[in-house]
């Protein structure tokens, strides 16, 4: 029988692997302290969402702020991911990983004291750049602790937290606002950060191990300029462009991004001595084909959780605390379906499970198709079947995403595999938010003015039957139709002006019944680009070996 290439090799001059450093319940304790520590960053990056309407009422923030509330942190992370990779190999992963929990609790801090816009913001910021130090440590940590044929086990521990902390978000965001512990409402969601860091760094100075790449000698400063420059050339504009009218300068920004990503490989090919990205990277068929998968599964499932919220909060009125929970739906799914794919799925069905999982998004995006479709009024229940679904699939395809994509890097470049990953992933969760939430609101623009022509109607009918005359009808329909024009255009349906001023108590059947109707058929066009996404990923899988160790 042939022997796995996994296995260790018996040849005597090839040396065996070195003992991991630490090892027993120790191991498991420091694991837990730097997934934890993962987790935080996880979380901060979307539990802001939910508590985005009530940062706003409280410190006067304009729609533009809550933008960038949001964007500065995803700004700062992805800029900086391959870079704070590289300073763990170069400076050691545990001494970043420390300096990076330190800011970004010290970061958390200032966010909740905050008591303006622009204080948010640069605290977001900071907080997204310390992130940025912190999360590609992990799997370089992860690496060191555990030898190739234990890493199984690590990496299905992390790709559950990396499941949960994408669909928890929401939940903790919402009950933490919703609760409002000591009358901090929003602040919450920062402030409770502070006593998980400090737990995470007592456990990590104590017990994990220090480790550097002996390859990365010093900072590839010419690359790192190049990343930095590529990522806010592209990211950058898919933040703010919406809010400016989309001006010409946003397709140079994607141009320039572009010219700016080529010169990286053109740079990083012709550097010999400790490039940011080794280019040998990209030798390993289970990377290419990782990054690609990756790129195009975060770019769908993670602007769903954002459709669903607008969806169920804008247009049902569900409240905060009930469309969060209405994530707990999903998000109990995730973990499950990661932890069982990693130890049963994908041992036995290689590339196929993966697939499987790909084919189980599209299938529970087509039941919430059918479930918005079907009922005007939703229920949670009606939601079930394909959140479940959905939820599985997503676990399904965590797991063996991250085994896949990591599984043939060498440890040596770990700290530069971690930053590219990651990177990629940020790159498809930023551009995926963008494109879908303009498919979004073109469609609900769209879908607005003959929602609002069936409604008039059914408005001029009650008017008249109430015996109201034709010129007082015409303008009770005409302060109608502007109010709910204006409230479309802000995303908000509760949004007040002159016109909703004048119409109130007189076209609240029209308001609720087109907000709810408008929101309907957008959902059920705006999900297309999930399944578009996710069947572009199939594809895409077909570049992975269809077993782990395959060439």
């Amino acid at each position: 029988m042939t022997r796995s290439t996994t296995e260790p090799s018996t040849d005597a001059a090839t040396p065996a692997p070195p003992p991991p450093p630490i090892t027993g319940r120790l191991r498991t304790i420091a694991l837990f302290a730097v997934l934890l520590g993962l987790l935080l960053d996880l979380l901060d990056i979307v539990i802001v969402n939910v508590a985005l309407p009530t940062i706003q009422e409280e410190i006067g923030a304009s729609p533009s702020d809550i933008q960038w509330t949001v964007g500065a942190y995803t700004l700062a992370f992805a800029t900086m991911l391959v870079t704070g990779g590289r300073l763990g190999d170069i400076y050691g992963r545990k001494r970043i990983f420390i300096i990076g929990m330190t800011g970004f609790a010290l970061a958390s801090l200032a966010a909740g004291l905050a008591v303006a816009p622009e204080q948010l913001t640069a605290a977001r910021f900071v907080q997204g750049g310390m992130g940025a130090l912190m999360v590609p440590q992990v799997l370089s940590i992860l690496q060191v602790m555990y030898p190739p044929h234990d890493r199984g086990k690590a990496f299905s521990a992390l790709s559950v937290v990396f499941a949960v902390g994408t669909v928890a978000g929401p939940i903790v965001g919402a009950l933490l606002t919703a609760t409002n512990i000591a009358g901090l409402t929003w602040r919450t969601i920062f402030l409770v950060n502070l006593p998980i860091a400090i737990v995470c760094l007592i456990v990590t100075v104590k017990l994990v191990p220090e480790s550097k790449a002996e390859s990365a000698r010093r900072l590839d400063i010419p690359g790192a300029l190049l990343v930095g420059v590529g990522m806010l050339l592209l990211v950058f504009p898919l933040i703010q462009g919406g809010s400016l009218g989309n001006p010409i300068w946003i397709v140079l920004s994607l141009v320039a991004s572009a010219a700016a990503f080529a010169a990286l490989v053109v740079v990083e090919r012709r550097r010999a001595d400790s490039p940011l990205i080794p280019m040998s990277l990209f030798s390993h068929r289970s990377f290419r084909g990782g990054l690609a998968v990756s790129l195009l599964f975060m770019g769908g499932v993670m602007p769903f959780f954002l459709l669903n919220m607008l969806y169920l909060q804008m247009g049902q009125g569900y409240s905060v605390i009930k469309a969060g929970l209405v994530g707990v739906i999903w998000g109990f799914a995730v973990p499950l379906f990661t932890a069982i794919s990693a130890r049963r799925i994908t041992p036995k069905l290689g590339r196929l499970g993966l697939q499987l999982g790909l084919g189980m998004l599209i299938t529970g995006m087509l039941l919430l198709i059918v479930a918005v479709h079907t009922f005007d009024v939703i229920t949670p229940w009606a939601l079930v079947p394909g959140l479940v679904i959905g939820g599985a699939g997503m676990g399904m395809t965590f797991a063996p995403l991250l085994t896949y994509t990591l599984n043939d890097v060498p440890v040596d470049a770990a700290g530069s595999a971690s930053g590219v990953f990651n990177t990629v992933q940020q790159m498809g969760a930023a551009i995926g938010i963008a494109l879908s939430s303009m498919v979004f609101f073109v469609l609900l623009s769209v879908q607005s003015a003959p929602v609002a022509d069936t409604q008039e109607t059914a408005l001029r009918s009650q008017l008249t039957a109430q015996g109201v005359s034709a010129a007082e009808a015409d303008t009770v329909v005409a302060q109608a139709r502007t109010c709910f024009e204006e409230r479309i255009r802000l995303a908000n349906p509760i949004a007040d002006s002159d016109a909703c001023r004048a119409q109130a108590g007189r076209a609240d059947d029209f308001q609720r019944d087109a907000t709810r109707v408008a929101y309907q058929q957008t959902m059920e066009r705006a999900l297309v680009y999930q399944i578009v996404m996710f069947s572009l990923a199939i594809l895409a899988s077909f570049l992975l070996p269809r077993r782990v160790g395959q060439r």
